[in-house]
């Protein structure tokens, strides 16, 4: 397992250097596609406050242009602590900001994808990033209450059909997410290989699925 430091410092690159841009554009058609990332975080203990559940996506335009620049929906509290009961502002992180959190904590990386998907669920995706950032909704773990979201809801329910992870949390909870928005991948489900090394920086290799 490579370090969750040198993971962090690739992921802070927002705009791809020119030898990641040549890779990047040398890819077939990324012109009008759209991919995304499933990541889960856990503590050594697996302790549910420590877990985490957040995807990345990325506009085969941006893409094109040697731009490595996630919409991504991580959201926690603003704090970045998170409590079991209650809710409390919450914010969107980026994903350079939730590895910078889960580096400093110790917490293990996992990745799944990239997968090619459906432009709706991009554009699902955006309205949600919308909505978490009009402070409209707050933070809650559990989720019980109107106007309130935990990390697995707001980055796993983006289609029609209710996602229900059960008490599931960490990794099992981002697999469950990987599945619940499956309908939406293209190439038959198959992660896209070619972009991995550029999607996913080559220290969580050992962690992608």
């Amino acid at each position: 397992m490579r370090s969750i430091g040198a993971l962090v410092m690739l992921t802070v690159l927002l705009i791809a250097t020119p030898s990641v841009a040549g890779r990047v554009s040398g890819q077939s058609a990324l012109t009008g596609r759209y991919y995304l990332v499933v990541w889960g975080l856990q503590g050594p203990d697996n302790d549910v406050v420590d877990s985490h559940t957040f995807v990345s996506f990325y506009r085969g335009d941006d893409l094109d242009k040697g731009i490595v620049k996630p919409a991504t929906i991580s959201w926690l509290p603003a704090t970045g602590v998170v409590q079991v009961f209650g809710s409390e502002k919450g914010h969107n992180f980026t994903v350079a900001q939730t590895l910078k959190m889960a580096c400093r904590s110790g917490r293990q990386v996992k990745s799944w994808g990239p997968y090619e998907i459906e432009p709706a669920l991009y554009r699902r995706a955006l309205k949600r990033i919308r909505l978490l950032n009009s402070g409209r909704v707050q933070y809650s773990m559990i989720d019980a209450s109107p106007g309130t979201m935990n990390c697995i809801d707001a980055a796993g329910d983006l289609i029609p059909q209710p996602i229900d992870t059960g008490i599931a949390w960490g990794f099992v909870a981002s697999d469950a997410v990987v599945r619940h928005l499956s309908p939406y991948f293209k190439r038959g489900g198959s992660p896209v290989e070619a972009l991995a090394d550029v999607l996913i920086p080559k220290a969580c290799s050992g962690h992608r699925q």
